[in-house]
């Protein structure tokens, strides 16, 4: 009697609240959506509502990434909704001849032609996947091929930016990624330190971490973007704003610290030697040392009075030397090993999309209903084969040669401290990407292919125009 007094509520319970939290999704995200969509109207049709759509993707991703890409409107995510009005606005714009498709410069229209070769052969796998049949159910291969979809990213980047004071926006969308996710993750951060409870599923993260492992790419990214500002003698005017600058920066390097993400750190400092190695000009360290010395002050202080706080994120970072002592990073090195073999099945085209690599022999490691590999190149590998891996890689390199090349030959400061910007946060977004689920999940994702995007409209803009004064001629 009792137990079946108990199992009942549950049986019904659980279906009923999991409708519930879809519904409140679907209201929630759709009247979202609609907002940015009615404010691009009101501001002017189609360009206006691909700039508002777009903004309010990044806005809304860098804030609370994993939670805000989870939003549904109906049967489709916020990120593939969005996505969608993009993708007929920017289409109309191209068919009425308001945007070129591809780039005037060679270089850049190499790196856009990659990025479509890419999705043009992923897309044709995945056709032939579905007409020969799929053991798995149509939404679960869809899923699997996002991998390859989000990266029209880069081409809406493109797209999106091709207009007067595109550079204006571009500075927008990084500044507001910084402001967002350092906000965002200064709640945790407070609660841990004062010993607030702020854990309501325990199941969906990592407790042994402050700073979630979604939010720390963030971090990353708006720890790069200060040094940037640092490096090239661009801090903001007047003494608050340098200060919540400076805040920031220091803010965002313990959250790199909190996160116990030994793949954030190595990020970082691929991304500081790419901003070392990148530019010709000499870095003036004497106007520099006051921020320096200050940084080193506050640090110390923080080391000093949180010493017991900080302690035991410490032993995370000490596996750097020697990582398959660790358990997660052992387990992650034996999963590798495992996709390899399932990739050496089919090296040129892939396994393909209906693969479920938990539900592939032998890749039981963990319990759960599904696993990636923890490493975005070895997943584009064992999906695509040779032939998907080399497009990606193709195109990242020839998009870092691209910046390398508007670095050393632009006459604009401003276009130099973006293309820095773009630069140092790809090349760190790339570092992580080998031993995360990075290019598979919209919220890290998007930035990959939207900074190439980004960044292909600053070279061309600027390698086409050598007088270049930040703004690009319509078209």
């Amino acid at each position: 009697m009792s137990g079946a007094s108990v199992a009942r509520p549950v049986s019904w319970i659980t279906p009923l609240r999991e409708s519930a939290i879809w519904c409140w999704d679907t209201v929630w995200g759709g009247v979202l959506l609609l907002a940015s969509i009615v404010a691009g109207l009101v501001r002017g049709r189609w360009e206006s509502i691909s700039r508002t759509v777009l903004f309010f993707l990044v806005a809304g991703t860098a804030a609370f990434t994993r939670s805000f890409s989870k939003l549904s409107i109906g049967p489709l995510y916020i990120t593939e909704s969005c996505m969608g009005v993009l993708t007929i606005a920017l289409g109309l714009m191209v068919y009425r001849k308001e945007r070129a498709l591809f780039p005037r410069t060679q270089a850049a229209r190499q790196v856009l032609y990659l990025i479509l070769g890419y999705v043009g052969f992923g897309t044709l796998r995945l056709i032939a996947e579905l007409i020969g049949g799929t053991s798995v159910s149509l939404l679960a291969t869809l899923r699997n091929f996002a991998i390859i979809y989000y990266a029209l990213f880069a081409i809406i980047g493109w797209l999106v930016l091709q207009r007067q004071h595109a550079h204006r926006l571009v500075r927008s969308i990084l500044w507001t990624v910084v402001a967002v996710s350092t906000l965002a993750s200064l709640w945790p951060t407070v609660a841990y330190f004062m010993g607030i409870p702020t854990v309501t599923d325990e199941s969906t993260i990592d407790l042994s971490v402050v700073i979630q492992g979604h939010a720390v790419v963030f971090a990353m990214f708006s720890l790069l973007m200060v040094i940037n500002l640092l490096r090239y003698g661009a801090m903001p005017g007047g003494l608050l704003v340098r200060g919540l600058t400076f805040a920031a920066f220091l803010l965002n390097l313990l959250y790199i610290y909190l996160s116990g993400h030994r793949s954030a750190l190595l990020g970082c400092v691929v991304g500081a030697i790419f901003l070392a190695v990148s530019s010709r000009r000499r870095l003036d360290i004497a106007k520099r040392w006051p921020w320096i010395i200050l940084a080193l002050v506050i640090t110390a202080c923080t080391l000093y009075f949180l010493a017991d706080h900080l302690a035991e994120f410490a032993v995370k970072f000490a596996t750097l030397g020697s990582p398959l002592e660790e358990a997660n990073a052992a387990w992650r090195a034996m999963f590798w090993l495992n996709v390899c073999s399932l990739w050496v099945s089919h090296p040129f085209v892939g396994v393909g999309f209906a693969h479920d690599f938990f539900n592939e022999d032998p890749f039981h490691l963990m319990m759960g209903d599904h696993d990636d590999p923890h490493n975005s190149y070895l997943a584009i590998l064992a999906r695509t084969g040779l032939i998907g891996l080399f497009f990606v890689l193709a195109a990242s390199m020839l998009f870092v040669r691209l910046m390398i090349k508007v670095l050393r030959r632009s006459s604009s400061q401003q276009t130099i401290l973006l293309a820095s910007c773009l630069l140092t946060s790809f090349s760190a977004i790339a570092s992580f990407a080998a031993a995360n689920v990075t290019l598979e999940s919209p919220y890290h994702a998007m930035f990959f292919w939207l900074f190439i995007g980004m960044g292909v409209f600053l070279a061309d803009n600027d390698l086409a125009n050598p007088d270049n004064s930040g703004i690009c001629p319509a078209r």
